[in-house]
């Protein structure tokens, strides 16, 4: 009975060894014969953003807000007014200067110049032109350059033109004075000096330079009138 038992349990293990030999071959056969195979992850792309073309704006017109000056029509018809004004007496003048009127003489003040001795003798600064025009050779060719104690001859009718007329005095020279000395002490103004010359030629003739103690002059006793 024993041996009997030990037959049969020794079947039974020679069949489970079987058993389990064929289990394992066909599991190293399914293994072999269907690999896994990973497959990768596909990689999603991430859609790029289209980018915005940038929108051109047309530049706005700028609109020039600089107010362009107007000219008034008064001050044009007044400045040719005057201009009408200053013609139309220069051509008075002109006809008077040759019909009817006197030469006068007009000594330069200190600080004068053509437009002020215009504006002072006739009321009116364009006459400066006339004025330039009578004298354009005492003042050569720049008008703009005048000399104090220098005569101008003018024009003016003769109802209306006047003698210019001075009160004097005696003075006695004396020893190393010179005419432009006496001009710096008796007018306070050593350029004054051609105006004695001017009013003493009969007595001082040609030589001026030196002038001799006890020569007696005529001063004036205002420059100006």
């Amino acid at each position: 009975m024993k041996m009997k038992k030990k037959l049969q349990l020794s079947k039974i293990l020679v069949i489970f060894a079987v058993v389990v030999g064929l289990i394992v071959g066909c599991s190293k056969e399914v293994v072999e014969e269907e690999p896994v195979r990973e497959e990768p992850t596909p990689v999603q792309e991430t859609p790029e953003e289209p980018v915005a073309e940038p929108v051109l704006k047309e530049p706005e017109p700028v609109l020039d807000e600089t107010i362009a000056p107007v000219e008034s029509a008064t001050a044009h018809s007044a400045s040719e007014t005057l201009e009408e004004r200053e013609g139309k007496l220069e051509e008075v003048l002109e006809l008077i200067s040759e019909t009817d009127s006197v030469n006068i003489f007009y000594m330069v003040k200190p600080g004068d110049y053509l437009s002020l001795i215009a504006k002072n003798e006739y009321g009116n600064i364009g006459m400066w032109r006339m004025i330039y025009k009578w004298n354009r050779k005492k003042i050569g060719d720049n008008p703009n350059i005048i000399y104090p104690f220098h005569e101008f001859l003018l024009k003016k009718p003769k109802n209306t033109a006047n003698d210019l007329e001075f009160d004097y005095y005696n003075y006695m020279v004396r020893a190393n004075e010179t005419l432009w000395s006496i001009a710096g002490k008796e007018y306070d103004n050593h350029y004054a000096w051609i105006v004695i010359l001017r009013d003493n030629a009969d007595v001082l003739g040609p030589n001026i330079d030196h002038v001799l103690p006890g020569t007696v002059l005529k001063l004036r006793t205002k420059l100006f009138n």
